[in-house]
């Protein structure tokens, strides 16, 4: 890996979507920071994980519950919503692009690998070279995407556009 301040800045303007538990602010980094996530280490604030699909969100809450041993069948029709939401941003890193990722030679197997530590490295260099999000490949649903957003250099930050509850699968 090397170059990321080098890297591709790319502009995005787009719907994405949130799974989060029922009364739970869709835009609370709360959990990544605590437990960490694929792209942030335990302690690492203000990462927000998203997917450009509902059904890839959704498909992400259930994959990150079975990891953690629950059946993610066992909740209720409500417990779980999905919130439809807006960003623009300016410096976005596209870890789907072939020509980024051989660029900052980056493999996009390990991104979607069972142990995050790969991933999380490409994290914390993305926030460090200044990036607002990064797109990336979803571990759950194959040739799907993702957007983490470090909400602290995303500016504006996210909004709700709507919610509907969403069964996990």
């Amino acid at each position: 890996m090397s170059g990321f301040g080098e890297a591709p800045r790319k502009s995005v303007s787009a719907n994405f979507y949130r799974v989060v538990f029922k009364g739970v602010d869709p835009l609370s980094t709360l959990g990544s920071a605590r437990s960490g996530g694929r792209y942030n280490s335990p302690g690492f604030a203000g990462v927000l994980y998203t997917s450009f699909a509902s059904e890839t969100a959704i498909a992400e809450v259930s994959k990150g519950q079975i990891a953690r041993g629950i059946n993610p069948q066992s909740f209720a029709a409500d417990d779980w919503w999905v919130y439809e939401m807006e960003v623009s941003l300016d410096a976005v890193l596209d870890l789907t692009d072939p020509a980024t990722t051989s660029q900052l030679q980056i493999s996009s197997q390990s991104l979607v690998q069972a142990d995050p530590a790969y991933a999380r490295q490409i994290g914390k260099q993305a926030n460090d070279a200044g990036f607002e999000a990064m797109i990336v490949p979803s571990a759950a649903r194959p040739g799907e995407k993702n957007l983490v957003i470090f909400l602290s250099a995303a500016a504006p930050l996210p909004t709700i556009k709507s919610s509907r509850p969403a069964k996990l699968s």
